[in-house]
């Protein structure tokens, strides 16, 4: 048990990045707790915290150890729950991740039936369309969506969304309706502000094409960009999750219906180990809903 409660103390340390903010979590003394670590990297015989005046981080080895404890650690939790005949009343904190369009538009839905099946789960959801950092965050699972950039990443496909062209009747009006992709080029087109390129591949059946694309404004927010096509800004590639309000209310109508651009992978991502206890239960329960969103059966996990 002392070995357990020394991983515990080191996964803490870890994810609060600071021995003095991990002491105050868990309401001991910075010395004690300062002296646990030291004393679990002497019988480690490694170092597994690099230390600065201003920072703290895991080297090679603690992070190789942060990933095998944190392993441990939950199986260790699931055998005491099961002992305990608790396996099936989850109980704590569930940290999610995802963009802040995904998450109104799919995952905060889901956490109201999710939260009535599981009353003793408490839900804390970071919206962010930046990548946020699932260690120092402690952050459970997260939702991606495109390629997957972090190879360290555990990860389970859930779902591939087509993308289609939107536009305001508006903007059509103003500008006409393009008949082929080779139209694109003369119209404006509301894009992500860290798009390596501005091309957007559209295929038809066997057919592709490669249009070239621009205007007048640029945005880092799926929702910013499609209240500015809603507007009349211009042309929007997106998925049908994203848009669906605005086609309900008939603000965005297809555009080029027969073509379509690269799929969008959906992936829930972990730091480690097996997707188990409160995270499993949540990803079980909102792939559903993806699946529905995207159109697509369910696929298989994979590392990634």
């Amino acid at each position: 048990m002392d070995r357990i409660d020394a991983m515990r103390l080191f996964i803490r340390v870890a994810d609060a990045g600071s021995f003095s903010r991990a002491a105050a979590d868990l309401e001991l003394g910075q010395p004690t707790v300062s002296r646990r670590v030291q004393d679990l990297e002497a019988a480690l015989g490694t170092t597994l915290f690099q230390r600065t005046t201003r920072a703290l981080s895991l080297t090679e080895a603690g992070e190789r150890f942060y990933r095998r404890a944190a392993d441990i650690l939950a199986e260790f939790d699931e055998a005491e729950a099961e002992a305990r005949g608790l396996e099936h009343a989850p109980v704590g904190l569930l940290r999610i991740s995802c963009s802040h369009s995904f998450a109104r538009r799919v995952i905060a839905p889901a956490v109201t039936n999710f939260l009535a099946l599981w009353p003793n789960i408490r839900v804390d959801l970071i919206s962010d369309d930046a990548l946020t950092d699932l260690v120092a965050e402690g952050v459970d699972i997260a939702f991606r969506l495109g390629e997957l950039r972090d190879s360290r990443l555990m990860a389970k496909k859930v779902g591939e969304a087509s993308q289609v062209l939107w536009a305001a009747q508006s903007y059509l009006d103003r500008r006409g309706t393009p008949k082929h992709p080779s139209d694109l080029s003369q119209h404006d087109a509301v894009v992500f502000r860290h798009s390596r390129q501005t091309v957007w591949d559209l295929t038809k059946g066997n057919e592709h094409f490669e249009a070239r694309v621009d205007g007048p404004f640029r945005a880092s927010s799926g929702e910013t960009l499609l209240e500015a096509a809603a507007g009349g800004l211009g042309l929007f590639l997106a998925p049908a999750w994203l848009a669906s309000e605005c086609t309900g209310e008939i603000r965005l109508v297809r555009v080029l219906p027969d073509w379509q651009g690269p799929s969008l992978p959906i992936h829930a991502v972990w730091s480690s180990g097996k997707l188990r206890g409160k995270a499993k239960l949540f990803v079980d329960h909102v792939e559903p809903a993806i699946t529905a969103a995207c159109g697509l059966t369910r696929l298989e996990t994979a590392r990634r």
